[in-house]
Order: C-alpha cells, then sequence, then structure tokens
C-alpha cells in the first residue's frame, strides 16, 4: 500500500489572490474579496458568504483570519438550502459555528439549528485569555463522524491559542445533526480590516483493508509513525469493528467504533506526539474487550467492548508493518465499575481497611455521609453513617466529604451553608472529627468553619513532614482553586497560612455551556513535585479531570499541556470529583471518582462510584514524569494487588 500525502487529499483551496468571489455567494449583508481576503463591505454589519462543497462527513478544514477585529468564524455541516433562505432581516445560516468572539479575545464553538437560530455555546475560553486584536489566527477544523476538533492557532509562532473538541449530540444546545458539507463564513462589522484567505479543505484518508485478521486470543504488534494529519489502524468485519486514531496535527489518540459502515466517536486521550516519530503500538482482540495500547505498554490508552466476539479483519491508512501472535491474556481476578454507587466520594485507609465515604441524600434534612468498609478496595459493605444533621446543627445541607487522620483524630470537611441561608456567600468549608473513622463525627460548637470567607471544597493533604493542608474553591467569575495550611490538634483545626490561589479556569475543557469551573484540588507527591488533580468543567456537563503540577505545595501550579488525563467517552459520562488513593500496602495507586448513572434523567445528581489505576511515566520532552489515569474503564480490570508481608 502506496504512503498518501496530504497534498494527494486536498479537495479545495482558494487563497483569493484573484481578487474574486469565486464559489461564494453572499448570504446575508454585503462582502468582497479585497487585497487577498474574503471580506465584509466597510460599514456594513456582519455578513455571510456560502461555499456550496459536497464534503463526506470526515474531513479537515482549514484557514487564516487575518488581522482579526472579533467575530469571524466559520459555519461547517450546515444546510445549503436554509442558509440561502436569508433575509435583509435574519441571517438563517445554520451549522456548527467555529469563531472568535465579537470581543476579539475568546474562542468558541457553537451551532445553530435548522432554521439557522442561535443555540448557544458548547464552550468558550476566558475572555481576554490569549487574543490580541489584529492577530493573524489560523483555524483548524476536523470532523471525523460525529467528533469535531477545532483549534486556532497564531499564524507566526504556530501556538495554540484555543482548541475544543466535542461530540455531536452531546450539548443541550445541539440543533439537530447536521450530515451535508456546506461551509459558510461570517464576518463581523470591522469596517472590512480583517479576512479570511488560504482556505482548504482535506478530504479524510480512506483505509484500506487487507485480508489478514486478529483472531480473538491474538495480538497485533507495529510501529506507528505519526504524521501531522490523521492515521488509522482499523479492526473492523463488515461495517462492524473499531478503528485506533493518532494525529500529530491535533495530538489525539481516538477510538471510533464503526457500526452498519458509520463511524462514531468512543474515546479520546491527549498526549505528546511528535511527526516523524514511530511509538509502540499493540492491539490486544480478548473477545468482548479490544485493548490498545501506544507509547507506554504499560496499561491499556484506551479500550472498546463488544456483545459478539469476532476475528476482525486488519485496515489502516498508511502502510505499517505488523505482527501477529498469541496474547496472553489476564486470567486472575477481576472488578468492573462502578464498583458502587453514590456522589463525592473519599477514601481512608486505615489498619487493614479502606474506608468509603459518599454523599447520601443531597438536599433537605436527611443529608448524611455514608461509609463503607473494603478489603480489596471493589467489594464495600455498608457501615452506617458517619456524620448527619440534626435540629441543632449549624448547616442545612452540604457536599463534598473529605476525611484524613492525624495523630488519633478523625477529620471530616464539608462543604456547606449556615442553617437558613441561600446561595454562595452562605457557603464556607465546615468541619468534625471524631475518633473513630466510622464516626459519628461531631462538629466544634465554637466555630465549625475553616475560614470566613465564601468557599466549598475542604479537600486535605497531608505532606511528608506532617503539615496538613486543604484545598478550597471561591468565586468569582468561576470557580477558582486555593491552597492553604492548617493546623490540626486534638479534634479541633485552625488555619496556620492565608489561601493562596493555584488555579482558575481557562482551558477549553474547564469552560462548557455551565459556567467555568476548576474545583477540588487534590493533591499527591511524586519526586519531589506536587500533582494537584482537579475537576475540569460543571459536573452537570461532560466533566472530567486534569491536574497541575509543582514543585512547591504552594505553587505556582502549571497545567499539563494534554488535560484532560480523566476524560469523559461514550459510555462514562461525567468522570469527576477524583481523590487520589495512595496505601502503602497496595502494589499500585488508585484514583476514586464518581460519573453519571446510566439513565440518570437528571444529569450530574444520580452517580455512580468507580475506581481506576494511576501511575508515573517519564515525559517525552524531558519534564516532570506524566501522570497517567488507566481509565475510565467500563471493561473487567485486574482486582488490586497487595504487597506480599
Amino acid at each position: 500500500m502506496a504512503a498518501i500525502t496530504k497534498e494527494m487529499l486536498l479537495a479545495y483551496a482558494n487563497d483569493f489572490s484573484d481578487n474574486s468571489m469565486k464559489d461564494f455567494t453572499v448570504v446575508y449583508g454585503e462582502m468582497e474579496v479585497k487585497d487577498g481576503a474574503l471580506r465584509t463591505v466597510k460599514n456594513s454589519g456582519h455578513s455571510t458568504a456560502l461555499l456550496e462543497f459536497a464534503n463526506r462527513p470526515h474531513f479537515v478544514l482549514e484557514a487564516d483570519f487575518i488581522n482579526h477585529q472579533g467575530g469571524g468564524g466559520i459555519f461547517f455541516g450546515g444546510v445549503a438550502g436554509g442558509m440561502k433562505k436569508s433575509t435583509p432581516e435574519e441571517d438563517k445560516t445554520n451549522g456548527y459555528y467555529a469563531f472568535v468572539g465579537v470581543d476579539g479575545k475568546t474562542g468558541a464553538l457553537g451551532c445553530t439549528n435548522h432554521p439557522g437560530k442561535w443555540m448557544g455555546n458548547f464552550t468558550a475560553s476566558k475572555n481576554g485569555d490569549r487574543f490580541e486584536i489584529g492577530q493573524d489566527l489560523h483555524f483548524y477544523i476536523r470532523v471525523n463522524g460525529d467528533y469535531i476538533i477545532y483549534t486556532v492557532s497564531d499564524c507566526k509562532t504556530k501556538e495554540e491559542l484555543y482548541r475544543a473538541e466535542y461530540r455531536k449530540g452531546d450539548s443541550r444546545h445541539d440543533g439537530s445533526p447536521f450530515e451535508t458539507g456546506t461551509i459558510a463564513i461570517r464576518i463581523n462589522n470591522d469596517g472590512g480590516k480583517g479576512g479570511f484567505t488560504n482556505l482548504k479543505i482535506y478530504n479524510a484518508k480512506e483505509e484500506v483493508m487487507g485480508t489478514d485478521t486478529l483472531a480473538i486470543g491474538e495480538k497485533l504488534t507495529s510501529k506507528l509513525t505519526v504524521t501531522d494529519y490523521e492515521e488509522l489502524v482499523v479492526f473492523a468485519k463488515n461495517g462492524q469493528g473499531f478503528a485506533f486514531s493518532y494525529d500529530g496535527a491535533t495530538e489525539r489518540l481516538v477510538a471510533y467504533r464503526y457500526l452498519n459502515g458509520k463511524v462514531f466517536f468512543h474515546a479520546q486521550h491527549a498526549m505528546m506526539l511528535t511527526p516523524g516519530k514511530s511509538y509502540d503500538f499493540t492491539a490486544v482482540n480478548a473477545g468482548n474487550v479490544v485493548s490498545f495500547y501506544f507509547g507506554d505498554q504499560t496499561w491499556p490508552v484506551m479500550e472498546v467492548q463488544t456483545k459478539k466476539p469476532a476475528a476482525y479483519n486488519i485496515g489502516s491508512t498508511n502502510e505499517i508493518s505488523y505482527s501477529i501472535e498469541k496474547a496472553e491474556l489476564y486470567e486472575g481476578e477481576t472488578y468492573l465499575n462502578p464498583v458502587t454507587y453514590g456522589a463525592d466520594p473519599e477514601i481512608l485507609y486505615h489498619d487493614g481497611t479502606f474506608y468509603l465515604y459518599t454523599l447520601n441524600h443531597p438536599f433537605g434534612s436527611k443529608c448524611s455521609v455514608r461509609v463503607r468498609t473494603s478489603k480489596n478496595l471493589y467489594d464495600w459493605e455498608e457501615a452506617g453513617f458517619a456524620f448527619e444533621i440534626t435540629d441543632d446543627s449549624p448547616i442545612h445541607y452540604f457536599m463534598s466529604p473529605n476525611v484524613f487522620h492525624k495523630d488519633g483524630w478523625f477529620y471530616l470537611l464539608i462543604a456547606s451553608q449556615f442553617a437558613g441561608g441561600y446561595g454562595p456567600t452562605e457557603f464556607r468549608v465546615f468541619y468534625a472529627s471524631a475518633r473513630s473513622p466510622l464516626g459519628p463525627f461531631v462538629m466544634n460548637k465554637e466555630k465549625p468553619y475553616v475560614n470566613t470567607e465564601p468557599e466549598i471544597g475542604g479537600a486535605p493533604f497531608v505532606d511528608d513532614d506532617g503539615r496538613v493542608y486543604i484545598t478550597t474553591v471561591r468565586f468569582g467569575g468561576g470557580n477558582h482553586v486555593y491552597i492553604q495550611e492548617l493546623e490540626a490538634k486534638d479534634g479541633v483545626l485552625s488555619s496556620k497560612s492565608d489561601a493562596v490561589h493555584c488555579i482558575s479556569p481557562t482551558e477549553h475543557y474547564e469552560v462548557d455551556e455551565y459556567a467555568p469551573i476548576s474545583e477540588g484540588g487534590v493533591i499527591t507527591k511524586h519526586n519531589g513535585y506536587y500533582y494537584m488533580m482537579y475537576a475540569s468543567g460543571h459536573f452537570r456537563g461532560h466533566y472530567g479531570e486534569s491536574y497541575a503540577i509543582s514543585d512547591n505545595v504552594f505553587g505556582p501550579y502549571k497545567k499539563y499541556k494534554y488535560n484532560e488525563v480523566l476524560a469523559s467517552n461514550r459510555y462514562v459520562d461525567g468522570a469527576g470529583d477524583c481523590m487520589f488513593v495512595v496505601c502503602p500496602d497496595l502494589e499500585e495507586n488508585y484514583v476514586v471518582y464518581h460519573k453519571h448513572s446510566y439513565g440518570a434523567n437528571n444529569k450530574g445528581f444520580d452517580r455512580d462510584i468507580c475506581i481506576d489505576r494511576f501511575y508515573f511515566v517519564p515525559s517525552e520532552d524531558g519534564g516532570p514524569d506524566v501522570l497517567r489515569v488507566y481509565g475510565p474503564t467500563d471493561t473487567p480490570v485486574p482486582a488490586p494487588k497487595f504487597k506480599k508481608k
């Protein structure tokens, strides 16, 4: 199979050097081609021009937005007929809209419905984050089946300024699925200063299916060389199966599901992918589960499952060499997520027993902390309630139970509101203490809260030297993570330092259709570095977990470039509120988190508890080790192993 170059896939190109409106039809306002760019006519309002181009549902679109003044973007996957019905009073352009906001400083992805009514943003960057008026921007849009990646970068420096990833139909604002491939360019009134040029459309590479098969119980190994566009390794038969994608342009690994010949997003994983570099790749067909390993071979980077095990034909978009041999399948004890139900999980290990604390009845007088116990981390037994609201409690509901042990005392931290109080200003981090991990935890009567400032959270961290810290979340244009040191003595908590700001929501995965949120802030320590994992995005959306790193517990913390490291996929949604489970008696470390329950009508409030491994691998760029999570998993995985004593 001969290699196909990106240039061979070019389906349309226009640098507007002929200063003509060739191929474009103005459907709203006034536009012209001037000085090699498509622009609004001076003193006109916003304008939209349509390119009728028969794209397949798999393509890449690139364009330069030069000297941008704000309010420019590209509609794609729309319906041409609807666009042509625009009137001088109403722009009916419809489709997915990748754009820069009218302020010129915001990147966003949203959509209109079929009549052209604006439905809203899926995600947007924080105002004033990285864009500058007059800057030359490069738009990159990749559509593969129902999965969209949109990035904006600086034309000169190539620095990525904004990224959005979206799966069609996931947002409450989504209109209808757009399958036809029309494109429209829209520019707000900017006096004709800015404009679009160097528009290119590339078809996706077609896979070539061979006669070799990957049978049940076999594994395929190969070296995959990354390019600057998407490549696939396909395992399918009669239009059913899976594909593994690797792409240097977007630095994403993606698993797709093939159903009746159509492609649907399954899961994605971000990591450094260097074009021209080869990475070890392994695919294992275990029957109901197909596992993909890439680079690091410790644990699969992604897994897919099927109800009907099969031998799959092997295909690819790039010429690859591979070998097939019998796989050594794991035959030991396994567990399956979710391990139980509940929300806001915390796990404490004490005297050979794991204690799982979850929020029970999140509203009203029944609000309590449920506690369960386990010897193996996945079989849990009910152990009652560690804390319950009573008539004389100073609070009326709470969330996020967190527990730590210090000098014979157990401390419970919860985010709550004063009894009778409502609204963000009434939130504080309260605490209670007990002599047993089972409770009952009792609140301090003199001052049951940590700080006087409004805040939520309260995740504890006890450092190697025994000093105690908590992270909290404060408000103002979103949710922001802070950290401070506490004194924990004789069942009483008190502040030892002021709270220091650590993380604010600035990235696309932290800013969704609900709100800009980074919260949680749980810490583990590795090789002298502090790794702070935090929930990125709103709990009612498709949020996940990201991390930032510092060599000082107070920061400054630098976000990992390839967040999120625990990302929602098609079958595990809302993988958030993570806690580290670092146990000296276990051979490996784990994270516990909750996810949205299957079939939950009130998304975000009905949740299940999951447990997955986390570990560290060397960074490709020579920096601090990369924290990886083997998850979120929804397939049987090896049970935790305890060290031999």
